[in-house]
């Protein structure tokens, strides 16, 4: 497996992350798509059989997340407890 050395330069305030390709190109399209139902998610990295069923359901509840999202079913943010209590109890 090739080594690659990353120049602290170019990682600012810890905020680099590695992702494959197939991976990052499939949120792209999650995002720019119009519809939720065109949203899915499916892994396209190798993983251990033993953790298949796993990874199968973190990719159906990420896309679960991702179609919420879009159809605008997301909660602002909180600035205190109180508030969010307010929200979930309205």
């Amino acid at each position: 497996m090739p080594t690659v050395t990353i120049p602290k330069k170019m990682v600012k305030n810890d905020d680099l992350i590695v992702i494959p390709r197939k991976e990052y190109e499939a949120l792209l399209r999650a995002k720019k798509s119009e519809s939720p139902s065109d949203i899915i998610v499916k892994r396209t990295m190798r993983v251990p059989k033993r953790l298949e069923k796993f990874y199968d359901k973190v990719d159906q509840e990420l896309t679960e997340a991702l179609r919420e999202i879009k159809a605008g079913k997301v909660s602002k943010s909180f600035s205190s407890i109180k508030e969010l209590r307010q929200s979930l109890e309205s």
